[in-house]
């Protein structure tokens, strides 16, 4: 199956571009230099509790980043392809191949609102479990366990 360039840049680009947003929220004067350092380790993952709080922009942003990422590692590959392994990007790349980002969008924040107790699931988790699992399984590749 050929994804097409555009789909694949749309892709990567949103797994850049929340995070990134999300740093800028908040004044490096409020911060010390501890937890301004502490953060700069550790990227928290996106959950349901912050997913549901997001403006639409800002959840399209995170999809689009998303796939923003996992399409600069396919693209990365078709240049370098001794760079090619199975990965997690790469897998995404192809679960999310094809589908426009406010459904992805919708189905995330269905997922939250029929499932009001999974509010702290991260919200790649649901992605992951919604759209690329389905695809690894009806295209017989090989899965991480968990």
């Amino acid at each position: 199956m050929k994804i097409s360039r555009i789909t694949l840049l749309l892709c990567a680009s949103i797994l850049f571009a929340f995070p990134a947003a999300q740093g800028l929220n908040a004044s490096a004067e409020e911060k010390s230099g501890a937890e301004i350092t502490a953060n700069l380790k550790e990227m928290p993952l996106l959950t349901g509790d912050t997913w549901q709080k997001m403006s639409l922009d800002e959840k399209v942003a995170f999809v689009w980043g998303m796939g923003h990422v996992a399409t600069m590692e396919r693209e990365a590959v078709e240049l370098y392809p001794e760079l090619k392994r199975e990965s997690f990007a790469a897998k995404l790349c192809t679960g999310i191949a094809g589908l426009p980002m406010n459904r992805i969008v919708g189905d995330v924040d269905s997922y939250y609102r029929d499932n009001p107790g999974k509010s702290t699931d991260p919200v790649l988790k649901v992605i992951w479990d919604k759209y690329v699992i389905p695809r690894m399984k009806t295209e017989a590749t090989d899965l991480p366990a968990k």
